[in-house]
């Protein structure tokens, strides 16, 4: 694929992100935007539809436009300019069509069990265990868990977590 639109939803990501931080308020609209040219650009690694591609190409342009003119005035003129150079080069790499599996993939999880990671305190800071709901945990080498089972045990899991962190 010529243009990758998802490398270029997640430059302007970046920039987004980049903006808010510096306290810079985001229009609702750019954000939806975003969130919909993502999707799109998502839909177009699995299966290509021009009509889907021209859809995708005209609500990131739109974005594009917004952002860069919020970096302008936020940034400076040369940082602006910066962006529009790392946007056009993400629209320029080339992706295949195994890009859209290899980030679902996890190597040990059943292919139709659901996953998560969480730090690995963070289960205990919140005295619960995995195992409760029918879990599988596995101690990864970055001080992470990897929890898999169903996907209601997963979110009951998470849901019990963030409860508990709260009290």
């Amino acid at each position: 694929m010529a243009n990758n639109y998802l490398s270029a939803a997640k430059r302007l990501d970046e920039l987004m992100l980049a903006l808010m931080d510096k306290g810079q308020t985001i229009p609702a609209h750019a954000a939806e935007d975003l969130k919909t040219g993502r999707s799109l650009a998502g839909i177009l690694l699995r299966q290509h539809d021009d009509a889907a591609a021209m859809k995708a190409q005209a609500i990131l342009e739109r974005v594009e436009m917004n952002l860069l003119s919020l970096a302008e005035s936020t940034f400076g003129r040369e940082s602006a300019e910066d962006w529009q150079k790392r946007i056009a080069e993400a629209y320029a790499q080339e992706t295949g069509p195994e890009s859209a599996s290899a980030s679902r993939f996890v190597t040990g999880v059943p292919k139709d069990a659901y996953w998560v990671r969480v730090q690995a305190d963070y289960p205990s800071q919140a005295d619960v265990a995995p195992e409760t709901f029918g879990l599988t945990a596995v101690a990864q080498e970055d001080g992470y868990l990897l929890i898999y089972g169903r996907k209601e045990d997963v979110s009951a899991f998470l849901n019990e977590i963030r409860e508990r962190i709260r009290k």
